[in-house]
């Protein structure tokens, strides 16, 4: 009798843990540049119907400041209620489905994008990303729960992400398209190759973000564009890299 009593115990225990695990936010870590904005996506995972989802996370930088949320293209752009409250280094996000939308059914996804402004001059750093509560007198209360069906609330787990601001300037030389960072200082086949291999095979990003612009669009970053301007560039006579001193547009 008692082994059979261990026995459900810790199969409860096992199932309660596994709907735990099954429940989830995480923020991912990203790289930014000084140059740039940082955009820091946020995931979630529910095993079970929600009637709503609230996030509430704080920053730990005071150099950087809490721009604004989107739910462009997450699993809750459909929602009618939804936005988010901004508190200094605190943001809060909710979005809860109205009226005759659609629960928000059991799966995995993005929430939306967290975004942070900073100033030309931020010192390269790694802030964090985490959950907080925050309690405002008499009884306001900001935190991170789901909502169910029957407006009981659970509490999911939780990883925290970092935002990785690294140097975006002073880093080129001469001419942009030196992606490998090469000691020659030029735009060659090497560069196109390691370009592609960060688009498309995962390869590592390039240690200076503006040589990598090659085409002087878009920000410090690379895209097809870019590979197809080098390109241009070595094999087809096409116009000169944008040189360092040319400020993005």
């Amino acid at each position: 009798m008692r082994t059979w009593i261990s026995f459900v115990f810790i199969t409860i225990i096992l199932l309660t843990v596994s709907s735990q695990a099954a429940n989830i936010i995480s923020i991912d870590s990203v790289i930014s540049y000084t140059n740039t904005i940082g955009k820091v996506p946020i995931n979630f995972t529910n095993d079970v119907s929600l009637s709503g989802v609230e996030l509430t996370i704080w920053q730990s930088s005071p150099e950087v400041q809490i721009d604004s949320f989107s739910f462009s293209g997450g699993r809750l752009e459909y929602a009618a209620l939804k936005g988010e409250l901004i508190m200094g280094d605190t943001i809060s996000i909710y979005a809860v489905p109205f009226g005759e939308e659609p629960l928000v059914a059991p799966g995995t996804g993005l929430l939306g994008h967290l975004y942070f402004s900073y100033s030309l001059d931020i010192s390269t750093q790694v802030l964090t990303i985490d959950s907080v509560t925050v309690l405002i007198p008499p009884d306001v209360v900001y935190s991170t729960h789901f909502m169910e069906p029957s407006r009981s609330y659970f509490t999911p787990d939780f990883e925290k992400g970092y935002l990785d601001i690294q140097q975006g300037f002073g880093c080129c030389v001469n001419i942009r398209g030196n992606a490998d960072n090469s000691p020659e200082q030029e735009p060659n086949v090497a560069d196109i190759v390691y370009m592609v291999d960060y688009l498309f095979r995962g390869g590592p990003p390039p240690d200076c973000p503006m040589e990598a612009d090659v085409d002087n669009l878009d920000g410090p970053g690379m895209n097809v564009a870019d590979i197809v301007f080098l390109v241009d560039y070595l094999f087809r006579g096409g116009a000169d890299p944008f040189p360092c001193t040319v400020e993005q547009q």
